[in-house]
């Protein structure tokens, strides 16, 4: 199936690989559910799968992606780097800057990350990103990552697809005043991606991970996390290791490597 959107974006990838076989779909559960089923039956790497609209969009730590038709980006990409397994969430590292330097292309600025996987404008989110592996014994098979981009929302429209979450969201459209073009967007996207993606096969991971550092909102700030587990740890964000995870430096000068929670700057 294809689109207004996917046949304009096809004149305008730049790309070598990414994105040059899409799945389009007007509406799906989840696109990294149709892109794992893809990449377990052989899909090669820079399948991209995108759809209108998702019934069941995937967020982080089980939560919901709120995914109407018509107005956002909801893509998901496959990667099949050779590396270790547990070096995957460098992926969602690379994708956020990609975001963000996309972002940044159509005139938006005060951009930043929010570890571990959220792009904010002034703040508030923008964009997320949600990783999924598959190892092969202690090395990574292949990795999807699911790209969700408020493009063309409204704030009216945040509300009422968000409720009460809506004042911590934002979209592109308010930012610039007027609609941004979603297969350009796309577009630029895909090149980013393999642009950086590229970089962190030529580099390794220390490059990927300055790079994110630079990008990082938290970064030196005061901050309080909330893990799975219920418990609520506080100290000040001095950066993030090798795997991605969050080291934490507490009052009493010892550091926490947090894996996974929310973090908000106090």
């Amino acid at each position: 199936m294809t689109s207004p959107m996917i046949r304009k974006l096809n004149g305008l990838l730049k790309t070598e690989t990414f994105g040059k076989v899409i799945h389009y779909f007007d509406e799906t559960g989840s696109t990294n559910t149709v892109l794992s089923r893809l990449a377990s039956n052989g899909a090669s790497e820079g399948t991209t799968v995108i759809a209108d609209k998702q019934t069941s969009g995937k967020g982080r730590l089980g939560r919901r992606w709120i995914s109407p038709p018509g107005m956002n980006l909801y893509m998901s990409v496959l990667f099949r780097p050779s590396i270790p397994a547990w070096e995957s969430p460098l992926l969602t590292l690379l994708a956020s800057i990609a975001i963000t330097e996309t972002i940044k292309k159509t005139g938006v600025r005060n951009t930043s990350i929010k570890w571990p996987n959220d792009v904010q404008i002034e703040g508030k989110k923008a964009a997320g990103v949600l990783t999924e592996m598959e190892p092969k014994g202690d090395r990574v098979d292949y990795i999807v990552v699911g790209i969700g981009v408020n493009i063309n929302m409204t704030r009216e429209q945040m509300r009422r697809e968000l409720g009460e979450t809506a004042k911590f969201a934002t979209s592109l459209r308010e930012n610039l005043g007027g609609d941004v073009d979603r297969a350009k967007f796309a577009g630029d996207l895909l090149l980013e991606l393999e642009s950086w993606y590229q970089a962190f096969n030529r580099r390794g991971k220390s490059s990927i991970i300055k790079e994110w550092t630079e990008r990082w909102g938290g970064y030196n700030k005061r901050v309080k996390v909330s893990t799975e587990d219920g418990k609520v740890i506080e100290g000040t964000a001095t950066g993030i290791d090798g795997e991605g995870h969050l080291l934490l430096k507490k009052e009493d000068e010892s550091v926490v490597e947090i894996i996974t929670g929310d973090v908000t700057v106090i």
